[in-house]
């Protein structure tokens, strides 16, 4: 998931109704950028991965927060948690696009909330997740306050987020198209908060931060996933230029010998108590 750290773009990804009405208004955009991981080698299930770390009994009261169209909710469920989990998202529409990821936990409940107010009691959680969320927030302090606030002494937070090195290749073909199309540098894409700032900012919230990192490469045989990812972007919703933009872009795509375009991947969680 991507923000975008321009300062006339700003409003894309500070605006909450336009993240609640146009960007994630549904799970589409969001799907589009989660279908390009399909083509990534090593296959790199992140929920499993990241809920595997925790060693869950199986009991905890745990709250997803950001929880999108549910990916780790339904992780959940495999598992088969027994105890009460909540899925907060700010989107009715992403809860909607949850509530069939639910169905295998017993004491599950979806709530609309806001990370930097979260609808919740001091302490009433054991586990908290906010995967690859943080950078969407405008005020990423304020939540990691939240997150801590609701986590009880001894509880867990978990924050997902992406190392400096993930979909460059991606990036920066982006970049280039926006640039095109007579944006300055400045109209750059990327993630406010990456894995080396995560880690920074929580160690001033939390006694213990121990982080985790995924690597792996993209390997996409043609155009049409690049093109479902740039069209899913925040810069590109309702801008008569998008199509423009998805031609710019996949036109630069360079495929090697073996019929591959080839993206860097990185993701990361950092476990807090």
């Amino acid at each position: 998931m991507l923000s975008i750290v321009a300062d006339d773009v700003a409003p894309f990804w500070a605006d909450r109704s336009f993240l609640r009405e146009v960007q994630y208004l549904n799970d589409r955009n969001l799907a589009a950028r989660q279908s390009i991981y399909a083509y990534q080698l090593p296959k790199l299930e992140l929920a499993p991965a990241v809920l595997g770390s925790l060693r869950l009994a199986g009991s905890e009261i745990v709250a997803d927060v950001g929880c999108g169209n549910g990916l780790y909710l339904a992780e959940l469920g495999h598992r088969d948690h027994q105890g009460a989990v909540l899925g907060v998202d700010i989107s009715p529409g992403m809860l909607a696009a949850a509530e069939s990821q639910v169905l295998q936990l017993p004491a599950a409940q979806l709530l609309v909330g806001d990370a930097t107010a979260l609808p919740l009691r001091s302490g009433a959680c054991e586990l908290t997740l906010a995967m690859h969320m943080l950078y969407h927030v405008p005020e990423p302090v304020q939540a990691v306050m939240e997150l801590r606030r609701v986590t009880r002494p001894g509880g867990r937070v978990v924050i997902g987020l992406n190392g400096n090195d993930h979909l460059l290749e991606l990036f920066d073909l982006v970049n280039w198209g926006l640039a095109i199309a007579g944006r300055t540098a400045t109209h750059a894409i990327g993630e406010r908060i990456r894995l080396d700032q995560g880690a920074e900012l929580l160690a001033g919230f939390f006694g213990s931060v121990i982080r985790h990192d995924l690597t792996g490469e993209l390997l996409l045989p043609d155009p049409q996933p690049v093109a479902d990812y740039v069209s899913s972007l925040s810069i590109a919703q309702d801008r008569p230029e998008q199509d423009r933009l998805v031609d710019t872009v996949t036109s630069r795509m360079e495929f090697g010998s073996d019929g591959l375009f080839r993206v860097r991947t990185h993701s990361g969680w950092l476990i807090c108590s």
